[in-house]
């Protein structure tokens, strides 16, 4: 298998990441909304706020925040990006200690 050269973060496919974030963004809209207000009248409404307040926060922190606070720290800090392979194990080599006379 060839190895695929590493994309910068904001160079990806977003649909998958975008739908997860929206999933759980309705998900905890709704089980907020129910055990605060319980089934009100106006739940559809104020589901739909929820949900776009909860979006926004989740999805902003996560694609947008955190990306850019890593690459700003990679910048900054000179530290290129990992790309050497993994270390072997350490092989039991004996150390070269001087002879004893």
């Amino acid at each position: 298998m060839a190895k695929v050269a590493k994309q910068h973060p904001f160079q990806r496919d977003w649909r998958r990441d975008l739908l997860i974030a929206g999933l759980s963004s309705l998900v905890l809209a709704m089980t907020v909304l129910l055990y605060t207000f319980g089934l009100t009248d106006d739940f559809l409404p104020r589901l739909f706020n929820a949900f776009i307040g909860f979006f926004l926060v989740i999805s902003g922190t996560a694609f947008l925040v955190v990306p850019s606070v890593n690459w700003l720290f990679a910048r900054f800090s000179k530290k290129k990006p990992r790309n050497a392979p993994a270390a072997s194990p350490k092989r039991n080599v004996p150390k070269n200690r001087p002879k004893e006379v």
